[in-house]
């Protein structure tokens, strides 16, 4: 009898820890995603606004700020879909070895 309240408590016990891992995961990701959105949209309206002071733009301006509108497409991406888009690939994972989900994977 002592045995399973034990196991029971155990089992409790590791949902909880398990459970507070995931929320602490999750909200180190939220927080890490607006921070990296909100620099990434700060930096792109700064770079926008010096181009437009130095009165001329050049093809480094440009490609600058498509690095900008890509980094900010992928915060996007993972707010919408959870997906994490990278050009890494991961071994050992069938369903990562799909082609359709080369270069992808869920959080």
């Amino acid at each position: 009898m002592r045995v399973n309240k034990a196991e029971k408590l155990r089992r409790q016990v590791h949902e909880l820890a398990e459970s507070m891992g995931n929320l602490f995961v999750e909200t180190f990701h939220y927080l890490a995603l607006f921070a990296i959105g909100a620099v990434t949209a700060w930096a792109a309206v700064m770079e926008f606004l010096q181009m437009v002071e130095k009165g001329n733009i050049t093809i480094d301006d440009i490609l600058l700020l498509f690095i900008y509108l890509e980094l900010g497409a992928m915060v996007g991406i993972y707010f919408k879909t959870k997906v994490y888009v990278t050009n890494n690939t991961f071994q050992g994972d069938e369903t990562l070895a799909r082609p359709e989900n080369a270069g992808a994977w869920c959080a």
